[in-house]
């Protein structure tokens, strides 16, 4: 709120219903209100209060209203979207954690994989810095022809574990047992029903590192999926959320309605389009908390539902930017080594930053002067007091951001934009996998 009332926007905000942090969700236990209140109760309420105080602060309506948000508040802008399309003029969704449920199903798996810091599955922080060697050995300089542990679409990587030396006994920080090679290629892979349906995308290539940092592969329960499960799922403080399993899936999943279609991931926003509503999306491509692959499925259900082939049709209510070398919403020590920041929250809009997604989306919403791309920035070492390093202009989906092989590659003009010519195949055999067999895209929201 202070970010963008020090923009000029009168600004409003909510707890989602609750004084607690993001990982604490012990105020769902065995109260649904609760829940409803975080899923969309508060911020629709919200809105609706917000826009009556600016009315009568200012004597008449607010000529626009915009929605912000990061994370979970991504996913709630897709909500919003998709159940309340009149609330928002435009909406900035970034690193959506929508399919919430799958979402969770995905991260309490990876304990699974990777057994606690005794199984000898684990692999430690510099074993997995060890693998991403490895990883951008095959899938940085040669695929997007510049070396600069940054994978700039690893859409297009498709790694090769069996490169890793084996060791002969003890792992080593050179060498893993064939135990942890399983576990590098089982964490790169997707979330499947029983009957063989895309539950959840992959973990994509170059964010192992972060995951292993913010408690995915460190070898303990992920505390949102634990809390999830816990208290809003379950409502039973003693589950064993290492035991979870496709019957908890489908429950959860049975439970979307009564817990306010936390979902959201409905792909119908014929309402948002036809109202005339904007939607910018965006996700760093190594997010380690919600995996990229997620919000490009998002787009392509999107599209599959409302019966659009063209991108161009898409381009006139939604764009979606991948933001290479990005973690999680470009936030504290883990926003990653790419041009990250592009003034989406107050931190990423400093002295030095050259671009702003919410300018960007204002010019859209009133100008019609949609954005091409966001050019993002990376300092050193993300400090403002040692310069910039690079920036890179980030394109929209289906396009994919290009080295032109022979230029700066830390300016912009060295970059461009190359449409992906299959950018709606998901199915069996895709890289990444985004949909089932039949194109179509498992989620309890319709």
């Amino acid at each position: 709120m202070a970010y963008v009332t020090g923009m000029g926007f009168a600004a409003f905000g909510d707890n989602s219903g609750r004084n607690a942090s993001a990982y604490d969700a012990s105020g769902f236990y065995e109260n649904n209100e609760v829940v409803l209140d975080w899923a969309y109760r508060a911020r629709h309420e919200s809105v609706i209060a917000g826009k009556d105080i600016v009315k009568q602060f200012y004597g008449e309506e607010q000529s626009y209203a915009y929605y912000i948000g990061c994370s979970a508040g991504g996913a709630q802008g897709l909500h919003s979207a998709q159940y309340f399309p009149d609330d928002f003029d435009g909406i900035i969704a970034g690193s959506a954690a929508s399919d919430f449920n799958h979402l969770q199903d995905w991260s309490a798996r990876f304990v699974q994989l990777t057994g606690n810091t005794t199984d000898p599955r684990f692999l430690t922080e510099d074993q997995w810095i060890f693998v991403q060697s490895y990883i951008f050995a095959q899938c940085d300089e040669a695929l997007d022809g510049v070396d600069d542990g940054i994978i700039e679409d690893p859409t297009i990587c498709e790694f090769d574990a069996s490169v890793i030396p084996v060791c002969n006994g003890t792992s080593t920080d050179s060498c893993l047992t064939s135990d942890q090679i399983t576990t590098v290629y089982e964490i790169f892979t997707e979330l499947y029903s029983s009957t063989g349906e895309l539950l959840y995308p992959a973990l994509f290539y170059g964010a192992q590192v972060d995951a292993f940092r913010l408690g995915q592969l460190s070898g303990g329960v992920q505390g949102i999926a634990h809390d999830w499960f816990l208290y809003g799922v379950e409502n039973n403080t003693d589950f064993d959320i290492t035991t979870l399993d496709q019957s908890d899936y489908a429950y959860a999943d049975s439970l979307d309605e009564y817990h306010g279609n936390v979902s959201g991931f409905s792909g119908d926003l014929s309402a948002f389009k036809d109202a005339g509503k904007k939607l910018l999306m965006y996700h760093g491509m190594t997010d380690p908390l919600v995996s990229a692959g997620n919000s490009q499925r998002y787009y392509l259900k999107v599209a599959s539902t409302l019966g659009i082939t063209d991108n161009t049709e898409m381009d006139d209510f939604m764009r979606f930017f991948r933001i290479s070398g990005m973690a999680h919403c470009g936030v504290g020590s883990i926003s990653g080594a790419g041009a990250w920041m592009f003034g989406q929250n107050a931190l990423a809009d400093i002295p030095g930053v050259v671009d702003n997604i919410v300018t960007n989306l204002v010019n859209w919403v009133e100008n019609d002067d949609a954005p091409e791309t966001i050019t993002g920035t990376k300092f050193w070492y993300d400090e403002e007091d040692l310069g910039v390093e690079f920036t890179r202009s980030h394109c929209r989906f289906p396009y994919r951001t290009t080295y032109d092989g022979t230029g700066d590659s830390t300016l912009p003009s060295s970059w461009g934009c190359t449409y992906i010519d299959d950018w709606q195949t998901c199915a069996v055999g895709a890289h990444p996998r985004l949909c089932n067999a039949d194109g179509s895209f498992t989620s309890v929201a319709t």
